[in-house]
């Protein structure tokens, strides 16, 4: 893939026109203390990174790690289990001047080093035209943080439907959220219907640990189609890959009704398998 996440100039020459217009345009910008709308659970259901990168980020495309997460935003606080322990004290969030997906990203992303060095949203596979118009709301924390700042524009979040909203995530990225709704529950890797096992009836009974479940099958299919397309005749090592899962099923299996156990061992096999993932 042409380009690279990380060699974004930190010159920005070409966006110093742009800085000095954000510069002006903040004092026309509407605090506000909380967005109502936003607060409640908000599921990650995308992570979206630059696709035309050449380098590996940590931070993977639809990163099993992130998707399946839910933050919760209040007036008090954002947080969120995404591997850092997310948590915004006392968010306040002020509203930006109506712009368009394109102009955001290339207001946080910054330039490519080359052509076309700007930016756009099929850059990121975020499946929504460019020219969409959104009102970036910056977040502020007065203790912690929710996410990283951009090249011009600091860290935000925006609507881009009534029940959905994108975010600058770590890494160059952006994060996709989903409402959740009331009752609404994630459905596992297998079927709940079935003749269940201790451990795959309370996974069934948590959409937390279901979304887990999920996100250790995502990893391991993602790490296994990797591993026959780099090296399809290595018949030794995707066995043993097998075998190794095989294994961790049974550690995890060991929980029983233990939902603190089977949270823990489901979220380091997650990370486990993903650092071994390009």
């Amino acid at each position: 893939m042409p380009g690279c996440a990380n060699t974004f100039t930190q010159q920005i020459t070409p966006l110093t026109l742009v800085a000095a217009l954000f510069t002006t345009l903040m004092t026309n910008a509407v605090a506000v203390t909380p967005a109502e709308g936003i607060q409640g659970q908000w599921r990650i259901v995308s992570v979206n990174t630059d696709q035309r990168a050449t380098t590996y980020p940590v931070i993977k495309y639809n990163d099993p790690r992130l998707v399946g997460r839910v933050l919760s935003f209040s007036q008090d606080a954002i947080r969120g289990d995404t591997g850092e322990d997310m948590e915004c004290l006392q968010p306040s969030y002020t509203a930006q001047p109506e712009m368009t997906l394109n102009a955001a990203i290339q207001q946080t992303s910054g330039e490519h080093n080359d052509e076309p060095v700007t930016p756009v949203a099929e850059d990121y596979e975020l499946k929504l035209p460019g020219g969409q118009k959104i009102t970036p709301l910056l977040v502020s924390c007065k203790q912690g943080m929710f996410g990283e700042d951009g090249v011009v524009m600091k860290n935000w979040i925006a609507y881009v439907s009534p029940d959905r909203l994108i975010t600058n995530g770590s890494e160059n990225g952006y994060l996709m959220l989903q409402r959740v709704k009331p009752g609404e529950k994630t459905a596992p890797s297998f079927s709940c219907n079935a003749k269940l096992s201790t451990v795959e009836k309370t996974i069934c009974d948590s959409d937390e640990l279901s979304a887990w479940d999920r996100s250790v099958t995502d990893a391991w299919q993602t790490w296994l189609l990797e591993q026959k397309e780099v090296q399809p005749e290595d018949k030794t090592s995707i066995g043993a890959m097998k075998t190794a899962q095989r294994n961790w099923l049974a550690k995890r299996n060991q929980c029983q009704s233990d939902t603190d156990c089977l949270k823990k061992v489901m979220r380091a096999r997650v990370s486990e398998i993903m650092e071994k993932v390009y």
